[in-house]
């Protein structure tokens, strides 16, 4: 049963375990030349911003299905990271992508919030932005964690 001030879908914020500068460096360590870019870690959200670069288009144009996955796949699992600690060792268990509208070339900025952290799992949302600011995507992205390094104090 719920308290009164719960709303249903409504978890309390998470509190990052790695600073915005720690989650850039795992982009610059593992991705440089990705053309991600995170602007922000905060206790409800982690904001990272793909592309152009990295990002294929296919004929006639728009963003690819599978360069679109990609992006939300990196931004997951950067989140998840910036929650859980560094868990370089987190692997993709289930992935969905609804695409909603064609994307046109040109940046994505990826808003991932992590709804679950638990020993052995991690699951993210994802919304997925075009340069003008159109949902282009939405995503849940599922993690399997080995629980040691979550339950480890942070660097």
């Amino acid at each position: 049963m719920t308290r009164p001030q719960e709303r249903v879908g409504e978890h309390a914020p998470l509190s990052p375990r790695l600073s915005l500068d720690e989650v850039r460096g795992l982009v610059t360590e593992f991705w440089p030349d990705s053309g991600l870019w995170v602007s922000e870690v905060s206790p409800y959200r982690v904001v990272v911003t793909a592309g152009p670069e990295g990002l294929e288009c296919r004929p006639g144009g728009t963003l690819s299905g599978p360069a679109i996955f990609k992006a939300a796949d990196l931004s997951s699992f950067l989140a998840i990271n910036a929650y859980a600690g560094r868990v370089l060792t987190g692997v993709l268990t289930h992935g969905s992508v609804s695409l909603l509208e064609a994307a046109e070339p040109g940046p994505l900025t990826v808003v991932v919030e992590v709804v679950r952290l638990g020993r052995r799992t991690a699951v993210a949302n994802g919304r997925i932005s075009d340069a003008e600011g159109g949902l282009v995507a939405v995503t849940t992205m599922q993690f399997a964690l080995p629980s040691r390094q979550v339950l480890s104090p942070g660097p």
